[in-house]
């Protein structure tokens, strides 16, 4: 939990940051919030498929797809980042 914890942390001061720059018109935003979401989408998976000695899951299933559950949020930004037209 607490690696979850420290990961969510860091996943809400970056995407507050990515926020920051498109609004701030920053050039490198985008690039920059597709790799975000792109290692936010990895440690959710990672939590969510890796096995433990046993072979079960190391986190119960529920558990694992709530830490999927931010990343629809982030490929829909990603999403509408890219669509967006950039600023003049």
């Amino acid at each position: 939990m607490v690696v979850s914890s420290v990961i969510g942390a860091l996943g809400v001061l970056a995407w507050l940051t990515a926020a920051w720059a498109v609004r701030a018109g920053k050039r490198w935003a985008r690039p920059v919030a597709t790799a975000m979401f792109v290692l936010g989408a990895s440690a959710g998976l990672a939590g969510l498929l890796t096995r433990d000695t046993s072979g079960a899951t190391g986190l119960p299933p529920e558990l694992g797809w709530a830490g999927m559950t931010p990343c629809l949020a982030g490929v829909l930004a990603v999403i509408s980042l890219w669509r967006r037209r950039r600023p003049t």
